[in-house]
Formats: structure tokens, C-alpha cells, sequence
């Protein structure tokens, strides 16, 4: 045993000397006083009693570590000091605080016959004592059995129970951990799947707007190539900003914090050559600067980088002022579902400003994830997207109309919709999606406002807004 062994041991070393000097004291105190108030045939306390009392409250240091050998010397020693002729005493207390620990320690099976084998001991004690003619009549040997029974098998059934309590409460405390952690892995890969994934789907489709009108269109693809920068750079602001909150370790669902996401590139009118394209790829156009030269981008790192470590820095610090994302974002969102192809309108009512931060960030999930479905899935010629704030709750409502039936590619099944109703019932609401009897499909959602807290800041999306021009998506 080394000094650490003594160090997480001490509470209870300490303790245990404690109460063995407090049952010592008890004993020797009392001890004279035991056969005045009993039967005047029983042997009077002297040394060797003293001894064996001494013994028997010797035993309470070493139950701990010892408890098998404890309860067993503990009971010989009570049955030796009963033999003796000496008084029924509160050394029996001793042997009793031993059994709680034997019952609570181990096994049913160890317990139940250290249990027999201290009443054996005690029991034969008073037997010996009856014999020799220390009790007087059958009386006195009746109580001295039953004190063997009940000193020697209560306790110890009475610490299997105590330790059977304590092993299902702690079973059933590192289940509620393993369960929070569960759901909290679970929160976060559906986060970083909404994020990736509405990503990864604009970011293929672009890809293959910008080979296709390569050779051909080289302005359209250099649009097609700016929105596959923007949209990674938002991507990866939110899953820092997912990250951060994981470093935190703070919920998801909780009013999620850090600083802006960078702001995006401003949209002026396009120039005379993304004007003259036509379709769906016509908007939003590229930002005013034409992407820098490798030289430009060189000289500009030295001073872009350190900026951009010390807001990764305050991430964590500022991790209270700003949520994650939510309805604010709305209006990017469609402009880049818009921008691949697809038309969509939108109206809003209520006061969305005033949503709290896990509603909002829900809300904005489930119109990402639905428009994402529409992307990879469906052919559709517009989506109508329905948010409304009323009566205590949010109501999402988006739809798709399909086009003229057409060879698609066979998508795989994802876990989008999943995790969207999983959303919705964490914060009491529901969440259904199916076909619509148009043809095309649906997703509504409704979400209860629980909280008063609002997430600041206006909302935008309020307008609608429409595509026109076909092409394949």
C-alpha cells in the first residue's frame, strides 16, 4: 500500500477510527452495568471480558477491506464472551454494522453463508452459556437465540438490499449519461448532416452546370464556380460553428452561439455578359471582383490568415451572442436553390423575430433539409415554401410541383427526414411528408414556441420570388 492508497482511503480510514473509538468507549463505559440490569448468575466484566470487547470493536477498522473475516471473528469472538458467561451487551451493534457490509458487498450467495455462520457462532455462545448455567431457564436461552437470529442474519439481508438499491441507481445513472450522450452525438450528426449535405447537393449540381457549359458558355461556368466557393465557405463556417458549440459543450437545442458566419460577397447588377446568359443560371450573378490571381491571393495571406485565427479564437468566447443560424439565413438559402434551377416562392407571417433560438435553428432545418430532397430527388418546376407564426406555434409547410415525367437518376435513401422528425418532436411539434395528390410532395411541420426568448435580429424571406427558364437541373 503506497501513499496514494492512503490518500483515497483516508475519508473512510479516518471514519472507521472514529466510530471504533465511539463503540470502545461504549463498551468499557457500559459494560459494568450489564449484569446489574440482567440475571445476577451472569459472570461479572473483568480483563478478559474487557479484552474480548476490546476485539469485537477492533473488527469495525478492518470490515471494509475485510468484511468476510471480520463478520466471522466478530460472531466467534461475541459467542466466546457469551460462553464465558458475560452479559448480553451492545457489542452485538458491532456484528451488525459488519453484516450490512458483507450483504452489501457481496454476492447473495457469499452473504447468505457468512450470515448462517454468524448465527451458528452466536447461537452456539448462548448455547454454551445455558449449559454452563449462566442463563437462567429456557427463557433466557429463547431471547439469546433469537438475538443470534436477529443480529446475525438481519443485517446482512438488509445490506444485500442496500447494496442491490445502490448498484440499480448507479446502472440506472450511467444508462441516463449514456443516453444524454447518445442523443447529444446524435443532435450533432444531424446538425453537421443538414449542413454537409444541403451543401454537397448545390455544390454537385453546380459542378455539373459548370462542365456542362464549360467549352461553350465559359461565363455561365464561371458563375456556376462562384457559387461552389460560397456556398463551401458557408459550409464551413457552420460546421466551425457546430464545432465550437461541441468544445462548449453546450446542446444544440440551446441558443447556439458564436460569431457571424463571414459575410457574404455583395450582389451587384450583373455585368453584360452574365446578362446575356438566359435560363435558370442567370441568378443570382457573380460578385464584382473577378476571382484574384494566384499572385493576389498569395500576398493577400499574411494578412487575411492571423484575422481569421483570431476570430476562430473568439469563437468559443462569444459563444452567447449569436445563434447558429435560423430564419435570418432564409434568403440565401433560396437564392441558392434558385440559382440551380429551381423556382421557388415564399411567404411568411407572424412574428418570426421573436421565435426561440432551438425553434428558429429547427425551422430553418426543416425548409434546408426539404429543399435539399427536392434537389437531389425530385424534377420539380417550382416549391412553394409556407411559414407562419400563430396560435403558439410554427407552422412549415413545403411543396413541390413536378415537371412532365422524365428519366432521374435513382437517388438512394437518406436519413434527412428522420432526423427532421426527430427535430420537431424534441421540442414537442410533428413533422409529416408524403405525397402531395398533384404529384409532387410535401413536408409540414409544426413546432410549439415554448420559450419567450428571442433570437434578435430581423427576419427576412418575407417576399416571394420566381425563376424563370428551364433547363435540366
Amino acid at each position: 500500500m503506497d501513499g496514494t492508497w492512503f490518500r483515497r482511503n483516508l475519508r473512510f480510514l479516518v471514519r472507521d477510527v472514529l466510530v471504533t473509538a465511539a463503540f470502545t468507549t461504549l463498551f468499557f463505559l457500559s459494560a459494568p452495568k450489564w449484569s446489574e440490569t440482567q440475571v445476577s448468575s451472569h459472570r461479572p466484566i473483568d480483563a478478559a471480558g474487557y479484552t474480548l470487547l476490546g476485539a469485537i470493536a477492533a473488527g469495525l477498522l478492518a470490515r471494509r477491506w475485510l468484511p468476510l473475516g471480520t463478520l466471522g471473528a466478530q460472531s466467534l469472538l461475541v459467542g466466546a464472551l457469551l460462553g464465558a458467561g458475560y452479559a448480553h451487551g451492545p457489542y452485538f451493534i458491532a456484528v451488525a454494522i459488519t453484516g450490512i457490509t458483507v450483504g452489501r458487498t457481496r454476492q447473495r450467495r457469499v452473504a447468505a453463508s457468512a450470515a448462517a455462520c454468524a448465527t451458528v457462532l452466536i447461537a452456539a455462545g448462548e448455547l454454551t452459556s445455558f449449559l454452563r448455567g449462566y442463563a437462567a431457564g429456557g427463557w433466557d436461552l429463547s431471547v439469546g437465540l433469537g438475538a443470534a437470529l436477529l443480529f446475525g442474519v438481519v443485517p446482512v439481508v438488509g445490506g444485500a438490499l442496500i447494496g442491490e438499491h445502490r448498484a440499480w441507481r448507479a446502472k440506472a445513472e450511467e444508462e441516463a449519461t449514456r443516453r444524454r450522450v447518445d442523443d447529444e452525438r446524435l443532435r450533432m450528426a444531424r446538425e453537421v448532416h443538414d449542413v454537409v449535405g444541403h451543401s454537397l447537393s448545390i455544390i454537385s449540381l453546380q459542378a455539373g452546370v459548370a462542365l456542362h457549359v464549360l467549352d461553350r458558355r465559359p461565363e455561365q461556368a464561371q458563375i456556376s464556380l462562384e457559387a461552389i466557393r460560397r456556398t463551401a465557405i458557408e459550409a464551413l463556417d457552420e460546421l466551425r460553428a457546430t464545432l465550437a458549440l461541441t468544445r462548449a459543450g453546450r446542446s444544440t437545442r440551446g441558443p447556439a452561439a458564436l460569431e457571424p458566419p463571414l459575410a457574404e460577397p455583395s450582389r451587384p447588377e450583373p455585368s453584360p455578359a452574365a446578362q446575356a446568359v438566359s435560363g435558370p443560371w442567370a441568378a443570382p450573378p457573380r460578385p464584382p471582383s473577378s476571382p484574384a490571381a494566384p499572385t493576389e491571393r498569395a500576398a493577400s495571406r499574411p494578412t487575411d490568415r492571423p484575422a481569421e485565427r483570431k476570430t476562430e479564437r473568439k469563437a468559443d468566447r462569444t459563444a452567447e451572442r449569436t445563434p447558429l443560424t435560423g430564419l435570418g439565413r432564409l434568403p440565401s438559402l433560396l437564392a441558392e436553390v434558385r440559382l440551380c434551377g429551381i423556382p421557388v416562392e415564399v411567404s411568411t407571417s407572424g412574428p418570426l423575430d421573436t421565435l426561440p433560438a432551438d425553434v428558429d435553428l429547427a425551422a430553418y432545418r426543416i425548409v434546408q433539409e426539404s429543399l435539399t430532397n427536392v434537389l437531389r430527388h425530385a424534377a420539380a418546376s417550382r416549391v412553394t415554401i409556407e411559414v407562419a407564426v400563430a396560435g403558439g406555434a410554427v407552422s412549415i409547410d413545403v411543396a413541390d410541383a413536378p415537371d412532365p415525367p422524365a428519366a432521374q437518376p435513382v437517388t438512394p435513401p437518406g436519413h434527412g427526414l428522420t432526423g427532421l422528425r426527430e427535430r420537431a418532436e424534441e421540442l414537442g411539434g410533428r413533422l409529416t411528408a408524403g405525397p402531395c395528390a398533384s404529384g409532387g410532395w410535401r413536408v409540414h411541420a409544426e413546432l410549439p414556441v415554448t420559450r419567450a426568448q428571442p433570437v434578435g435580429g430581423p427576419r427576412g424571406g418575407s417576399g416571394g420570388g420566381r425563376s424563370r427558364g428551364g433547363g435540366n437541373r
